[in-house]
């Protein structure tokens, strides 16, 4: 038996509600059926946040990593992206079902985070490195999500809450849909997308990186950019350290960097509402790039809700 701590229970309880609540009451049933499938032995968890992410031993002493989330549609996405980047850059599968949510992925030795690095630069290049060996053009058999779902999810945080929910007021609300509809209208070439690529979404393999948890995505490839630079920040001085993170990226991937501002700027906002939908507290250094993202467009490109892009 797998003793799940408190906390995670509740934040699976939280976003799946009823079907959360089924998931959690068969969860060591999933686990001796995992065990009994493919003959290995669970061990002590990863430190848990959405998903159930531990290694297991095989029989011949082979260590493999065990996977399990409740059965969505998010991830039959991450199935489906894992197996677009399958190959140099990200993780791979070694068995999958979908029905049951298990995936069992190859176990990455030492596994220490991107966010382990303390040269802030050095760890941009090797994201961008990431980027560059994951990015494929969209294909007409990609299921995936597309990026307008997340300026509909906006739409809908506005109409919930009209007047809008702090710290995120009406005119920040307005001010993100807006730009999200501006950059949606100029019509730029589609990838498939990692989709949540972070400093704690790239994990050492021995003499490399690699990515892993894709929540796959279509849109263009500035917006895959945005969850990088806004993770692993200080509390204060967030302007300048992004504004070096973006130049290395516009240098080694040859991207807009008009787009990236304005793209930082809307994304900062939908994270911290979907933050507030799942009833967590929000990032506050996600709230403070909110202000850095428009700032540093303002000062380069002219007024953020003015501009073309």
């Amino acid at each position: 038996m797998v003793n799940l701590p408190q906390k995670y229970i509740q934040t699976i309880k939280s976003i799946h509600k009823e079907e959360g609540e089924t998931w959690l009451r068969n969860f060591d049933s999933l686990i001796e059926y995992c065990e009994e499938k493919w003959s290995l032995k669970v061990l002590a968890p990863f430190e848990l946040s959405y998903n159930f992410v531990a290694p297991a031993e095989k029989k011949d002493g082979h260590k493999v990593v065990l996977k399990l989330s409740v059965p969505t549609k998010e991830f039959q996405s991450e199935v489906e992206a894992l197996n677009f980047f399958a190959g140099d850059g990200m993780l791979r599968i070694l068995d999958v079902e979908i029905e049951k949510g298990i995936l069992i992925l190859n176990h990455l030795i030492p596994g220490d985070t991107l966010a382990t690095l303390e040269n802030d630069i050095e760890a941009t290049e090797i994201a961008a490195g990431i980027m560059k060996s994951l990015w494929v053009q969209e294909t007409l058999d990609s299921r995936l999500p597309q990026i307008e779902e997340r300026e509909q999810s906006l739409i809908k945080f506005l109409k919930a809450h009209p007047t809008g929910k702090a710290p995120i007021t009406q005119d920040l609300l307005q001010k993100a849909i807006h730009t999200f509809r501006r950059l949606l209208q100029e019509k730029r070439k589609r990838y498939i997308l990692h989709g949540d690529l972070h400093h704690y979404n790239i994990l050492k393999s021995e003499s490399t990186w690699v990515a892993i948890d894709p929540k796959g995505l279509v849109g263009e490839r500035e917006y895959d950019t945005i969850q990088f630079l806004l993770n692993n920040l200080p509390d204060d001085q967030i302007e300048p350290i992004l504004s070096k993170r973006i130049s290395v990226l516009v240098d080694k991937l040859k991207l807009n960097e008009r787009r990236i501002l304005a793209w930082g700027f809307a994304h900062s906002i939908l994270s911290i509402c979907w933050s507030l939908e799942d009833g967590e507290e929000y990032s506050e250094p996600f709230y403070k790039s909110i202000f850095a993202f428009e700032k540093l467009h303002n000062e380069k490109f002219g007024c953020l809700t003015k501009q073309n892009f």
